[in-house]
């Protein structure tokens, strides 16, 4: 098959679609993943084509973290979906057109148009739970309270509604008028002919972290994490494998893709964090979350080490609970300290501490030294937390999500001949 992966999020967000493709591709299968221009080379790295889109998500981070209003923030995204996202539908549309299975993921839009318009199957494929479901409340919701199964599904269908009318709804009913489409009506109609047409929808988790809800259709399928590894020929750097061996396993610290309004301040906390819990550190800039400063012998700064192989080398790692990460941190079998920004991250940072395999102990944005540096403490002395976070990686290492999910993506295909 001719795949083509629609994806605009960040690196984090893009790289699971990444393994998927590498996967599509062992599997005989030609790929080609729609992203922001500057993730072209690192895709081609794995021999895996790219089609790149002028949308920049690092610009729509650096936006949302000088916005300190929420309805300036909710206009920034109104603005990112008016004008860029528009640019990218129509440049996934070109990507399309030679292209006879599409797979639309969570940061991604208008597969159903293109493969409706040109009649061939079409997947969708997340990294966080999407079907509202009685087990638990929307992953979206900043605050994890539950009021019992009722409550839950309200919360799913209220914030999906919400996302809908804000932003995603508007911008693709738009989009589907430039191609002589009628507008759908509400979520529900859409998503009800993705049901007609038999399209399934892949979760990139593991059901030891999150176990399938009973109330959810046979179409969702949890295949298991999407790991990618280090790319092909990649070699840690010198420097960093001597700090390495020069002491204890140290603790990692990264916020990905999250743009701090202060970075400085932001790592100077870090550093001051590892200081009161007398532990080593690998600070990762990211794309603006920490700042490279003059610091004690017992941290290294990096900006890019692949996570596959950094996280297995370390004793605990403190992030901002993205998917892709809090799924790597869980793979090393370690403690995962998570500082959530917002959207599904809170949710993660709740999750991976009701299971018992981490610590949260405040938001990014309220984050203190003292909080941090007692989170590190536990990480690190909790013998009890991290026997249960290397039971956890264990399982999580001997599932093949990637796997199944081509083999769930391969029988759509044979089903729809």
């Amino acid at each position: 098959m001719n795949i083509l992966i629609s994806t605009l999020g960040s690196r984090g967000d893009t790289q699971p679609y990444l393994a998927l493709a590498v996967t599509l591709k062992r599997a005989g299968h030609h790929v080609t993943i729609t992203a922001p221009a500057s993730f072209t080379t690192w895709i081609q790295s794995y021999g895996i084509s790219a089609h790149p889109v002028q949308f920049n998500p690092h610009e729509v981070m650096v936006s949302l973290s000088k916005s300190r209003n929420p309805l300036q923030a909710m206009r920034t995204m109104q603005e990112v979906m008016n004008t860029g996202v528009m640019q990218a539908l129509d440049e996934c549309w070109q990507a399309a057109q030679e292209s006879d299975f599409l797979i639309q993921t969570g940061t991604g839009s208008g597969a159903l148009e293109i493969a409706g318009t040109r009649g061939i199957p079409v997947a969708f494929a997340y990294l966080v739970p999407m079907p509202p479901t009685r087990a638990f409340p929307s992953f979206m919701l900043p605050f994890r309270f539950s009021l019992g199964g009722r409550y839950n599904h309200l919360t799913h269908t209220l914030v999906r509604q919400m996302l809908w009318r804000g932003m995603g709804g508007p911008t693709l009913n738009r989009w589907r008028t430039r191609l002589n489409l009628p507008a759908w009506r509400s979520e529900e109609q859409m998503l009800g002919f993705a049901r007609q047409v038999g399209a399934p929808s892949l979760y990139g988790f593991s059901q030891h972290v999150i176990p399938r809800p009973a109330d959810w259709g046979e179409e969702h399928h949890i295949t298991g994490y999407w790991f990618l590894d280090e790319p092909p020929g990649w070699q840690p750097p010198e420097d960093l494998l001597r700090f390495l061996e020069d002491g204890p396993p140290p603790v990692y610290i990264g916020f990905g893709s999250m743009n701090h309004h202060n970075p400085k301040q932001q790592t100077q906390l870090a550093l001051k964090a590892l200081e009161i819990s007398g532990q080593r550190g690998v600070l990762a800039t990211g794309w603006g979350g920490l700042d490279r400063l003059p610091a004690a012998k017992n941290t290294f700064f990096v900006e890019d080490v692949p996570h596959a192989w950094l996280f297995p080398r370390m004793a605990a790692v403190v992030h901002h609970g993205g998917a892709g990460t809090t799924a790597a941190g869980l793979r090393a079998g370690i403690p995962n300290i998570i500082a959530p920004f917002g959207g599904d991250q809170t949710a993660w940072g709740d999750w991976v501490a009701k299971l018992g395999v981490g610590v949260q102990p405040a938001t990014g944005q309220q984050l203190k030294a003292g909080k941090l540096a007692e989170a590190i403490h536990t990480a690190i002395s909790d013998q009890a937390l991290r026997t249960r976070a290397a039971a956890l990686g264990e399982k999580i290492r001997a599932e093949h999500g990637v796997a199944r999910a081509v083999e769930v993506l391969e029988q759509h295909a044979r089903a729809t001949q």
